[in-house]
């Protein structure tokens, strides 16, 4: 099943040398398999970024560069990043589907979340004003603010990180299980917004 993903670039890694594949093109920044380099890519130039942070491995539903199903299509992840956040840590993967759209899944043990980036107008200031409980004039209520840190990251990304840097978040939750997210990074503010689904929703590609 992993030919429904083709790859779209190879390149070798400006450090050592190792083949690497990239199966999205739009990608920004790609982990070295072998030498484990930061390798940033930009105008078809790859360029090493400095040495990134070793996850240690645990055990999770998804794995890189192995499909699985999730209503009624295939995705497949193409990186991870991992963050701490005080009581513990949740893994971020970029996925791809078939038609090359993509979207992040978040792994916080048993708990998953399925989102897109979506363009909602909020002023930068509202971040500052957030507290528990608080519901916003779209109708959202606010259930969990935090600060989340990287701890480091695996295969290809969207966008550059940096290890050991933080940002705030906020989680606004809404009806049947939707769930957005508001990220404060470098004074700008993200947002993504998807819903909460059951580890059973995910399904091996044989």
């Amino acid at each position: 099943m992993l030919n429904q993903f083709t790859i779209e670039e190879q390149l070798n890694c400006p450090q050592c040398g190792y083949a690497l594949s990239l199966y999205f093109k739009h990608t920004k920044l790609i982990q070295c398999e072998s030498c484990k380099s930061t390798i940033f890519l930009e105008d078809e130039a790859a360029t090493v970024w400095g040495d990134s942070s070793v996850l240690a491995p645990e055990i999770s539903i998804l794995e890189l560069h192995k499909p699985f199903f999730f209503e009624q299509k295939t995705y497949l992840p193409l990186g991870k990043i991992r963050y701490s956040y005080g009581r513990g840590f949740w893994e971020e993967w970029w996925v791809k589907d078939t038609k090359n759209n993509t979207y992040w899944f978040s792994v916080d043990e048993g708990d998953l979340v399925f989102q897109q980036k979506v363009e909602v107008t909020y002023p930068d200031s509202l971040f500052e004003r957030l507290h528990l409980g608080l519901i916003t004039s779209d109708g959202w209520v606010v259930t969990e603010l935090g600060e989340a840190k990287c701890e480091g990251f695996a295969g290809s990304l969207p966008k550059t990180i940096v290890v050991g840097s933080s940002y705030a978040y906020a989680h606004l939750s809404g009806k049947d299980a939707k769930l957005r997210t508001l990220e404060m990074l470098e004074g700008k503010l993200e947002v993504y917004e998807g819903k909460w689904i059951s580890p059973f929703d995910i399904g091996k590609v044989r």
